[in-house]
């Protein structure tokens, strides 16, 4: 890897950060999801899979053979975007709810038309489809192309967005039920997941830290063991077996409802792949268990929370619901770092001339204020004195008027070269990472409100679960980040 090191001797892009301060000798218990955190796939090869597969069945449904020619393209959709269905719109949001870029398909949306339907009023997220998980991206794509063809060619197709994204649902459900997508994965894994080679090392230095380790995934058991198996199998010379890892291995959690459910556990029967109910006995590393939810986990394995650590790559299914409903301290996956920080590094220079200028808009912006205020207070001494008599005073404010708006053309002038300057140097900056969307986590030079929602729930965040083994699993993680504007200098206005 070609990142460059910190002082702390680790590439920008393997480092854990820190929101919250997590004492790790405190932690007994870790759990880890499966999909895209234990497993990270070949997200280019899975989603082009998930693409094709979801539009065969359009097509199958009675939709226009023309959707045939619809191409998956790997950089049309980011994670921490959110979805309007019933206007068919896709919108980059920061952490404040302000939409800050938003797209029709493939036409953009101006800063006018942002504003009348999302901005002159807060929005209310839970109207919208938030893409928290790499498995989204393939059908938000599916559905910006479809958006864009029914622009392209009205009257086609006779439905409403709203209608197109239920049915968008529907199609990739069934692909996962028929086999389309997970039988292909399945028979040729080494396409579509990349092999991390540390990751074994990671987990035997938590298990001879004393720490107890479970895996809590959506997948059902034979997913689970096809690709665990894959994963893990061979890799250590400690463990002949994905399943000698785990103190707990539990399939078909339903999360996030695991977290506030009450659905009951059951045990899996490897060789016929049936259930039968949990007897209520604690947790047994020689089982696999399938369903269950938090509460009744925690009183089978003896932990509670702040003692667990939990780590995924779902914002919401993984590390809100496990933060907000049982307080499990949380590490979230953020697989995009692994790419953007090493190219942050390099953007130092930019982002400071970027900063630069907003200083000195701030400044320009400042004066020009004061200009306008002198202005409008000649002008209001001017109207009164037209009332009454006095043409000195009259010509006086007149030329007083006229003097502050030669001073403040310049001044108009220069702020909206600054402005340009800054919209020019932000999109150059953002094209380094994605040319439509920008950074994973900003947008523009605010916070995304994929950024709030990280630094609100996730407790510590990484690229991939081996980094792990780059510190000691005795760790005193502590934050910096807990102070207030009014604490820094440098953030007063």
């Amino acid at each position: 890897m070609n990142d460059p090191t910190t002082n702390h001797g680790i590439a920008v892009g393997q480092r854990i950060y820190v929101n919250r301060s997590l004492n790790f000798g405190n932690i007994g218990l870790i759990g880890f999801d499966m999909d895209h955190t234990l497993a990270p796939y070949n997200r280019e090869a899975f989603e082009a899979l998930a693409f094709t597969a979801t539009l065969k069945k359009f097509i199958d449904a009675g939709y226009p053979e023309e959707l045939g020619s619809l191409q998956y393209k790997p950089d049309s959709v980011v994670r921490g975007l959110i979805v309007d269905r019933a206007r068919g719109n896709i919108l980059k949001v920061n952490g404040h709810k302000y939409v800050k870029v938003a797209y029709h398909g493939y036409s953009k949306l101006t800063k006018e038309e942002r504003y009348k339907l999302y901005n002159h009023e807060s929005f209310k997220a839970q109207d919208f489809l938030s893409v928290d998980t790499f498995f989204a991206l393939s059908e938000v794509q599916l559905f910006l192309e479809i958006v864009d063809y029914m622009d392209k060619n009205p009257g086609k197709i006779q439905k409403s967005f709203q209608d197109i994204y239920a049915d968008l649902r529907n199609f990739i459900d069934l692909c996962h039920r028929d086999g389309s997508i997970k039988d292909k994965v399945l028979a040729n894994p080494e396409k579509f997941f990349k092999k991390d080679r540390y990751l074994s090392t990671a987990l035997v230095r938590l298990l001879d830290a004393g720490k107890s380790l479970f895996m809590l995934t959506n997948s059902d058991f034979e997913y689970t063991r096809q690709v665990m198996s894959y994963v893990l199998d061979g890799t250590s010379s400690d463990f002949s077996s994905w399943k000698d890892y785990w103190d707990i291995i539990i399939v078909g959690a339903s999360k996030p409802d695991f977290f506030a459910g009450k659905q009951p556990f059951f045990e899996v029967i490897e060789d016929s792949k049936l259930l039968r109910v949990h007897d209520g006995e604690p947790f047994k590393p020689d089982l696999v268990y399938h369903g269950g939810n938090a509460k009744l986990f925690e009183k089978l394995s003896g932990y509670r929370g702040d003692e667990i650590l939990y780590v995924g790559d779902h914002i919401y299914g993984d590390i809100i619901q496990s933060k907000g409903m049982k307080n499990w301290r949380t590490l979230l996956i953020v697989e995009e770092l692994e790419e953007e920080l090493p190219k942050l590094e390099k953007c130092k220079l930019s982002q400071q001339e970027i900063y630069d200028l907003f200083s000195i808009k701030e400044s320009l912006d400042e004066e020009w204020q004061k200009l306008r205020s002198k202005i409008a207070a000649n002008k209001r001494q001017l109207e009164r004195s037209l009332k009454a008599s006095g043409s000195k005073k009259q010509e006086y404010l007149k030329n007083q008027i006229e003097q502050l708006e030669q001073q403040l053309a310049p001044i108009q002038i220069r702020l909206e070269e600054t402005q340009n300057k800054i919209k020019a140097k932000t999109s150059l900056l953002e094209a380094h990472f994605n040319q439509t969307w920008g950074q994973v986590l900003k947008v523009g030079i605010e916070k995304s409100r994929f950024a709030h929602q990280i630094a609100s729930y996730a407790c510590l965040y990484t690229s991939r679960v081996s980094n792990l083994r780059f510190y000691n699993p005795y760790k005193k993680f502590v934050s910096f980040h807990e102070t207030l504007p009014h604490e820094n200098p440098s953030s007063a206005a």
